[in-house]
């Protein structure tokens, strides 16, 4: 605690940031704006080009999304018992045959189940590996309610009777996974408007 603008109250370490400084003091709406468009088209052509190198051929991608098998942080938010009940989840999420890290991509007419693994200690690459492969008219996929800081959703495939419970990044906050979501027939939001 420090003494910022005449009040006690906790401060930034920057001299030049306090409690009452705005975004606007250091950049417009425009050029916020301009960065989310930007993080958006470049994590989009990632996902995109991520999910080629893991597809035979020069299929197209129309479409690229990550979503999780194992629920880890709506586990890890459980006091005390959440941490020891991480190893039998991803037991469990071993058993549908899916990597606990997925990128589902639509192209030719297909879903196609990418596992994905880091490829280096920063864990900042991942390396997509097939899985599965649907044809798109037989796979459908529903939004199913939250899991703490991630949306629960529910994926139809032909080869099996119950669905496959994922977990996405917020639908809201996540364009990929949620054109996944509407492109498999199920309701997610549009991405936000990012027009100034």
């Amino acid at each position: 605690m420090r003494i910022v603008g005449g009040r006690l109250g906790h401060a930034c370490s920057f001299p030049d940031v306090s409690p009452d400084s705005s975004a606007e003091e250091y950049q417009s709406r425009e050029e916020r704006l301009e960065v989310a468009r930007a993080y958006r088209e470049r994590r989009g052509r990632e996902l995109r080009e991520l999910a080629a190198s893991g597809i035979e051929g020069d299929a197209e991608i129309e479409a690229a999304g990550e979503f999780s098998t194992v629920p880890t942080e709506a586990l890890a938010a459980v006091p005390g018992v959440g941490m020891l009940m991480l190893p039998f989840a991803r037991r469990k999420a071993r058993k549908t045959g899916l990597a606990p890290k997925l990128l589902l991509a639509i192209a030719d007419g297909r879903l196609h189940a990418l596992g994905l693994k880091p490829t280096d200690m920063r864990r900042d690459r991942d390396d997509a590996t097939p899985i599965a492969s649907w044809p798109l008219e037989e796979v459908s996929a529903e939004r199913a309610g939250r899991a703490f800081m991630r949306d629960r959703v529910l994926l139809r495939v032909p080869d099996r009777e119950e669905p496959i419970n994922l977990y996405a990044p917020t639908l809201i906050t996540n364009p990929w996974s949620a054109e996944i979501v509407r492109l498999l027939g199920g309701e997610a939001p549009e991405p936000m408007d990012l027009t100034a």
